[in-house]
């Protein structure tokens, strides 16, 4: 190093575009693999093309009849939204099985010719099943809708995570001894080694403990399809 010292001064230390792709990728399939041992690498992307959800909307009238179907485009992720990202939505009217629809969203910022390559914007229809079976069990509870969470992984692909339906007891003159509290049926329920919700660590004081009439939110999950 003191030749190349000499004859060309300090040694620079950068590298150009092609160098840094091929390194940064070795990098990061170091840092996955359970071989070496790296610094810690953290990486968050951003998706370029926003995503949309499509439901019909249900309007009910004063005896709870369905009145209207609206059908509604909801932008759950926006251009440029970093990922590995998780949103929620929640359906408050439906007591039925139904379905929505996954699809990209305002391309204007395409090109004429990026529009014509771009292809099918819907990427999925979601099904809902089981949804008036579950309201059957749960009559006696107050529901608070049907929450559907989805998830943008790290490949920026969209898919559906999990949907549950939400069901919200409120006690008369009882000892509540946890805030949360899951409720398992046909459909699954925690996995064996998994701490549930509501339940005290070690040392922990639950939120809710000792408290009369608090409020109890049930979560039943459903099987979309």
């Amino acid at each position: 190093s003191s030749g190349i010292n000499a004859e060309y001064g300090v040694l620079h230390k950068y590298i150009n575009t092609d160098e840094a792709a091929a390194m940064g990728s070795a990098f990061m399939a170091a840092t996955a693999s359970s071989v070496f041992r790296t610094k810690e690498i953290k990486l968050k992307d951003a998706n370029q093309f926003p995503f949309f959800v499509a439901f019909h909307k249900l309007v009910l009238n004063d005896e709870g009849d369905i009145t209207e179907e609206k059908l509604v485009n909801k932008e759950l992720y926006y251009r440029n939204n970093a990922y590995p990202q998780k949103k929620a939505m929640t359906f408050t009217k439906f007591t039925d099985d139904f379905h929505f629809n996954v699809s990209y969203g305002n391309l204007a910022f395409l090109s004429e010719g990026q529009s014509k390559e771009f292809g099918v914007e819907e990427l999925m229809r979601v099904n809902i099943k089981g949804v008036r079976d579950v309201y059957n069990q749960h009559h006696d509870k107050t529901a608070k809708g049907i929450k559907a969470h989805l998830l943008v992984s790290e490949s920026g692909m969209i898919n559906i995570d999990s949907v549950e339906a939400i069901f919200e007891t409120i006690p008369a003159n009882k000892t509540e001894s946890g805030w949360l509290d899951s409720v398992s049926n046909f459909f699954g329920g925690n996995e064996e080694g998994e701490q549930k919700e509501g339940e005290k660590k070690d040392g922990e004081t639950k939120e809710g403990e000792a408290k009369v009439g608090a409020n109890r939110t049930s979560r039943v999950h459903l099987s979309p399809c």
